[in-house]
This record gives structure tokens, sequence and C-alpha cells, in this order.
């Protein structure tokens, strides 16, 4: 059996299921490219669950995994995933391979970013499509990002904005480069997106230091964000009760 496990974002945030899964696991991975703990360690995972976790990466997940998932027909092995597991297509394609193998495979949930948006009081309802700002290389500054932030904001919807990770330059990105990245962007082609917008800080979800703060682009520069990994949300049409409640639990001003 395959076990595809999502971790959430914290050690306890491991659910029962998960945690009977691993146990019976004759090798445990977990892939670190697309975000770590917002609070705790690996090292505190393993003593939970009496196990070794082999660290893996994005190319090995992608090119080779496949004989893991072959070996999986005759073993239970298991990939740990931070948050949910099913929200990138890296880990989808797993469950593909396993149906054209026919591996036999279970995926178990995990707390993801998602789970945190309601603590500063916007409706997860009224959320567009989420997207991944990402930090401009030589070479590679894609701005699709931008386009989809435009349209959520047209109609009027919120945008989750994840933020882009450098594994192997052990760099997470903040939310005030999200900021400058969007400014840029709308410089450039003179789209003032964020011009009166009201945007939303989340940095070290689910953590007892996580911290949110809602404001202008302007104000949450400034803001002392100092907790990882980070995410932020550009807010669309808000009503009433959001906008209160954006006051109250992430300090709007007016």
């Amino acid at each position: 059996m395959f076990y595809l496990v999502g971790i959430g974002l914290k050690p306890e945030h491991l659910t029962l299921e998960a945690q009977n899964a691993l146990k019976e696991c004759s090798e445990i991975y977990i892939e670190q490219y697309t975000s770590q703990y917002s609070e705790g360690s690996i090292e505190f995972l393993e003593a939970l669950l009496g196990r070794k976790i082999i660290m893996t990466d994005r190319h090995e997940v992608e090119t080779k995994f496949k004989e893991k998932l072959e070996f999986s027909k005759s073993q239970n092995i298991a990939l740990l995933v931070f948050g949910n597991p099913l929200t990138a297509t890296t880990h989808i394609q797993l469950i593909l391979d396993c149906q054209q193998i026919k591996t036999p495979y279970a995926v178990i949930p995990g707390i993801s970013i998602t789970n945190f948006i309601g603590h500063t009081g916007l409706q997860e309802y009224k959320f567009g499509r989420a997207v991944t700002i990402v930090l401009p290389e030589k070479n590679y500054s894609p701005e699709s990002f931008f386009d989809l932030l435009r349209e959520n904001q047209k109609l009027g919807l919120h945008s989750l904005c994840l933020l882009d990770i450098k594994r192997e330059k052990k760099k997470l990105m903040s939310i005030k480069e999200a900021i400058t990245v969007l400014e840029e962007i709308g410089e450039k082609r003179k789209d003032s997106l964020l011009k009166g917008a009201i945007l939303v800080g989340i940095a070290g979800a689910g953590s007892a230091k996580m911290q949110l703060k809602a404001g202008s682009a302007r104000r949450l520069k400034t803001f002392g964000f100092n907790e990882f990994p980070q995410c932020m949300i550009v807010c669309g049409a808000l009503s009433e009760k959001e906008h209160e409640a954006l006051q109250t639990l992430a300090g709007l001003k007016e």
C-alpha cells in the first residue's frame, strides 16, 4: 500500500488515522519542497512516530518515485507532505501513477493553510482561485499570478497568495517581498492592482506565534512579520461583517 499523508503545519496536526497508517510502513519519506513546519521539527515527528523519516526532494518525487510505488505493491510505503497532500499537481500525479501500475493507495488529508484563513474573519466561500507569487530570477520572471489576482478582483473575490520557496537556497519568500513583486509588475503594466486594496498577512499559521495583520500594502510592508512560512490575502469586496472581523482579529485600521 502507498500512503500519501498530509502532516499539517506542525507535528501535533498529524491525525490519529495518519499515525496508525505510518506505524505499519516499512519506509517513510517526506517531501520538503512545498513548505515547512511553522512550529516544531521533523525530529519531533520522528520521536512521535518512533520511526526514521527519509528526506526527499521535488526532483526525486517527480522522476524517481515510481520505483517506490512499485515496491508499495508488496510493502507499505508513505510519502509525507506538509499541509494537505493533494494541493500540488506533483502529488496528484503519484495517485495517477498508482492507478496506472495498479498499486493500492490511500490518501490521508492534513490540516492546511486554507484551514486558517477563517481566522481572519473572511468568508471561505468568497475566495477565488489561489495563486503562488514567484520571486523573479534571471531568465525566469513569470507574471501569470498577477493576471489571476486581477480576475479575482474583478469578481469581488478574495485571493489567497502562497509565497515562493527556494528550497535549494533555503529561502522562503516574505510578505514584504511578495508585495514588492506585485508593485513592480503593476508599475511596469501601469496597473494599480494594490491601490486601495486591503491585504491580510498571515505568518507562522498554526503555531502559537501566528501573526495576522490587515491593512494597505504600505502598512504590511512595514509590519514586523517574523514567523514563517508566510502567505497573504488580497481582499475582494468585503461585507460589513468581514470588515468588522478584520478590525477585531487582524488589526485593520479605518
